[in-house]
């Protein structure tokens, strides 16, 4: 049986990042999974979790509200609870994130490669200021 869940819907807080002790990145956050209609309408909320360069990209790039689809692996965790009861929880390793275009166009900021193909052409550090 495959663990492996892709998951489509909107994050609900923004992700928040914290630093490792060995220096890692990592990134939570959850995704609303909302489905059906009208009467019918349920949402599952789904923890998130990313690592390194993914983290980094994410608390960089993604905003509560965001559309986002998550391609990852289910990993339950077990806790003591503050009454000393056994709780469980499960979240998603993400593998990859990426913005949903079903219902948004993404606009890509290509402003700083823009600015390093000026400075070579003029062969010189080139700021808005010299346009």
């Amino acid at each position: 049986m495959s663990n492996h869940i892709t998951i489509h819907g909107n994050v609900g807080q923004e992700p928040e990042v914290r630093i490792t002790p060995s220096n890692m990145t990592v990134v939570t956050f959850t995704v609303a999974d909302t489905y059906g209609k009208d009467a019918n309408k349920k949402t599952t909320w789904h923890n998130i979790t990313a690592f390194g360069q993914l983290a980094e990209n994410i608390s960089n790039s993604l905003h509560k509200g965001d559309t986002v689809i998550v391609s990852g692996r289910l990993e339950d965790d077990e806790f003591t609870k503050k009454d000393g009861t056994k709780g469980k929880s499960r979240k998603v390793i993400a593998d990859e994130v990426g913005v949903s275009l079903r219902w948004n166009v993404y606009l890509k900021d290509n402003t700083e490669q823009t600015m390093k193909n000026v400075q070579k052409a003029f062969g010189k550090p080139v700021g808005f200021d010299d346009f």
